[in-house]
C-alpha cells in the first residue's frame, strides 16, 4: 500500500509541525459551547430534516414525549409526566400518556394533547414533504384525547412490538398555535388523513396548509423554528454557523430529579467545518470546544500530545455506526449478485481496520453490531480478501477478460467493468478505504475512479440513483431495528432511502415481521435470516463498527459520553469549578 503509506507520512510531518505552529487562544470561562459540524443543517423542520447536524440542533429546540438516556440507555419521560401505561390487546396496543403540567411553549401556554395530535397529523398530511419521517410512524393508527383532561391522551397502535416503547414517544412535538394558526388541520382526524389521503389532497384547507408549511419559515426562520426545548434559534449563516441561545425562564429549569432534561450552556454555536484539517486547526486554536469523528491517526497523535491534553480530554466510546459500501444494483453491470460478491472479496477488511481505523473498529457482517449477541448473526462467514475468488465470481457472472479488462455482453454490446466510487468529500476515513479498494481492484484489472462529492450533492445523487458505488455510514442505536426505510423495496423508488435497490419478496416479508412481532425469539430469527440475505445479495457490503473519537474542552463537566449519537449531551455541559 505504497500510496497510502506515503500519504500518511506526509500527514504525520504536517501534523507534528502544525502543533508547534498553532498558538492556542487563551482559556475561556464563559458558559458557551462551540461545536464542529461537518455540514450545514440545511433544514430545521422536524418533519422533513435530512442530516445529523439538523437532528442535533432540533433536539435542543424541540422536545419529545420520551428520550433514551445516554448514560443508562433507558427510556426517560420528557414532555410526558411518566412512562406511558401500555395495554396490549389482540390486534392493537394502547399507549396512555399524560403530559407534564409544567411544560410550556414559548408563548407560555401549556403543551396539550392537541399539540401531540397535531404533530402526528403532520406526518400523514397529504401534499407536504413528510415521506421520509412518515414511515417511522405507520404503526400509530389514531390519537384520542381525554375529554376530561387536556394533558392526557391515548395512542392507538398496531399489535405490540418492543420498538413501540421508544417510537411512540421519540418524535419532536410541534406547537399547533404557531405552525397552524388558522386551525386548518383541526377538522381532520389522523385516520382520515391516512385513509383518505388521495381525496383530501384536493381539499382547499389541505392545499392552503401545505402551501403555508412547505416553506423556509419552518425550516430556518427563527420566528417559526420554536419548540419547548431550552434553546432558541438565534442566528444562522448558511455554510458557516448556527447559533442557539438559552431561553430565559425556561419551563424545564425548575424540575426536580430530572437530570436528563437540561439546558445549562448559555449559548451553543455549531461551526460548519466540512474539512477535517481545518477542524483540527480550529480545535488547536480553541476556536471550537467539541470535535467528534476525529480521524484515527489525528486522534492517536492527540493522545500523546501533552500540550493538547492541558486543554482537552479525549473519549472513544463504542458507537453504533457501521461503515459500508453501497452498490447500485439497478445498473446492468451490477445486477448480478455474483458481481457484487466479487467486489466484496476485493476488500481486505482486517487490513482496512488496521490501516484506516488503527484498531478503533470491530468487523461486522451486517447492519447489527457484533456486541448485540441477541440479534447479530455470528454464523455468517465474512468475505475475506481473495483476488482469485473475486475473479472466479466475475467469470461465473458472465464477465470475460478482453483487451486487459473485464467485459460482458450487455444489450448486444461489450461493456467494460469500471467503477466510479463516491464518498463525502473531506472524510479521510472514506478516502483511505477508497484507496485500498482501488489498489486491490487494479490488481485484477478493474479500474476504479475515486470521486469524493460534497455531502448535499452526494445525498441528492443517492436519492436520484445517480451513482455506481458509494461509501457511507449506517447510524443505528440499541433500541430499534427497523430497516424498512433503508432496505424495503417500497423505498427503492427515486427519493427513497433504499439507494442500492436491495430487496426480495423474502427480505420484505422479514422486515415487516421484524417490525411487528412482539416475540423476541422470533425477532432474533427474522433478523438472522435478513442478515443472511443481505450477505448473499451484497448490495451493501458491511465493513466494521467504529468507535467514536471525541475531543472536548476540559473546562466542561457532566458530558454524558456514550455510544449514542452525537456521543455526548451538550445541553448538560456545566463549567468545572475553578
Amino acid at each position: 500500500m505504497r500510496r497510502i503509506t506515503f500519504t500518511f507520512l506526509i500527514f504525520t510531518l504536517f501534523f507534528s509541525s502544525f502543533f508547534y505552529a498553532c498558538r492556542q487562544s487563551p482559556a475561556r470561562q464563559d458558559h458557551a459551547v462551540r461545536v464542529r459540524a461537518t455540514q450545514d443543517p440545511e433544514n430545521l423542520n422536524p418533519v422533513n430534516y435530512n442530516n445529523a447536524t439538523a437532528l442535533e440542533i432540533i433536539n435542543l429546540v424541540y422536545q419529545s414525549l420520551l428520550t433514551p438516556d445516554p448514560e443508562t440507555k433507558e427510556l426517560k419521560p420528557v414532555l410526558a409526566a411518566q412512562l406511558p401505561l401500555v395495554q396490549k390487546q389482540d390486534s392493537i396496543t394502547v399507549f396512555s400518556f399524560k403530559l407534564r403540567p409544567e411544560a410550556r411553549w414559548p408563548n407560555n401556554q401549556p403543551i396539550t394533547a392537541a399539540d401531540v395530535a397535531f404533530t402526528l397529523k403532520l406526518y400523514r398530511c397529504p401534499l407536504i414533504d413528510n415521506d421520509r419521517q412518515a414511515a417511522r410512524f405507520h404503526f400509530i393508527k389514531d390519537v384520542v384525547a381525554d375529554t376530561a383532561n387536556p394533558l392526557a391522551f391515548n395512542l392507538i397502535c398496531e399489535k405490540y412490538t418492543p420498538e413501540m416503547d421508544l417510537m411512540t414517544g421519540d418524535f419532536a412535538i410541534l406547537p399547533a398555535y404557531l405552525v397552524d394558526p388558522k386551525g386548518l388541520l383541526a377538522e381532520f382526524t389522523l385516520p382520515q388523513l391516512t385513509r383518505q389521503a388521495e381525496a383530501l389532497s384536493e381539499h382547499p384547507k389541505i392545499k392552503e396548509f401545505a402551501a403555508w408549511f412547505d416553506t423556509d419559515k419552518f425550516s430556518r426562520d427563527k420566528e417559526f423554528v420554536q419548540g419547548s426545548g431550552g434553546y432558541l434559534l438565534d442566528a444562522w449563516k448558511t455554510g458557516q454557523y448556527v447559533r442557539l441561545t438559552k431561553k430565559q425562564n425556561w419551563w424545564g429549569e425548575n424540575l426536580i430529579d430530572t437530570p436528563h432534561i437540561t439546558a445549562h450552556p448559555e449559548k451553543i454555536t455549531y461551526r460548519i467545518i466540512p474539512d477535517n484539517a481545518t477542524a483540527l486547526q480550529a480545535l488547536m486554536k480553541q476556536d471550537i470546544d467539541v470535535y467528534t469523528g476525529i480521524p484515527v491517526y489525528t486522534y492517536q497523535q492527540l493522545r500523546t500530545d501533552q500540550n493538547f491534553k492541558e486543554n482537552f480530554d479525549l473519549y472513544a466510546p463504542e458507537s453504533y455506526d457501521i461503515t459500508y459500501l453501497g452498490i447500485n444494483s439497478r445498473l446492468t453491470k451490477f445486477k448480478e449478485a455474483r458481481t457484487r460478491q466479487a467486489l466484496a472479496y476485493l476488500l481486505n477488511v482486517d487490513e482496512i481496520i488496521k490501516g484506516t481505523m488503527n484498531g478503533f473498529a470491530t468487523r461486522t457482517v451486517g447492519p447489527i453490531t457484533p456486541t448485540d449477541k441477541r440479534y447479530y448473526n455470528a454464523t455468517l462467514t465474512p468475505y475475506t480478501y481473495n483476488l482469485e475468488k473475486a475473479a472466479k465470481l466475475l467469470q461465473e457472472a458472465g464477465w470475460v477478460k478482453k483487451d486487459n479488462s473485464w467485459q460482458k455482453m450487455i444489450g448486444g454490446q461489450w461493456q467494460p467493468l469500471t467503477i466510479t466510487l463516491n464518498y463525502k468529500a473531506g472524510n479521510s476515513e472514506f478516502e483511505r478505504i477508497a484507496l485500498y479498494f482501488q489498489e486491490a481492484a487494479a490488481k485484477i484489472q478493474i479500474p476504479v475512479s475515486i470521486q469524493p462529492i460534497e455531502g448535499v450533492l452526494l445525498n441528492n445523487n443517492l436519492k436520484a440513483h445517480q451513482f455506481e458505488v458509494f461509501i457511507r455510514y449506517l447510524m443505528g442505536n440499541p433500541f430499534v431495528y427497523n430497516f424498512k426505510e433503508l432496505l424495503h423495496t417500497e423505498n427503492a423508488a427515486e427519493g427513497g432511502a433504499n439507494f442500492t435497490n436491495f430487496g426480495t419478496a423474502e427480505s420484505d416479508r422479514l422486515i415487516d415481521q421484524i417490525n411487528c412481532t412482539p416475540d423476541l425469539q422470533a425477532k432474533a430469527q427474522y433478523l438472522s435470516q435478513l442478515q443472511e440475505i443481505l450477505h448473499e445479495q451484497s448490495n451493501l457490503i458491511f465493513l466494521y463498527v467504529s468507535n467514536e473519537r471525541i475531543a472536548i474542552n476540559n473546562r466542561f463537566a457532566n458530558l454524558k459520553i456514550s455510544g449514542l449519537k452525537p456521543g455526548y449531551d451538550i445541553s448538560a455541559f456545566t463549567l468545572k469549578a475553578q
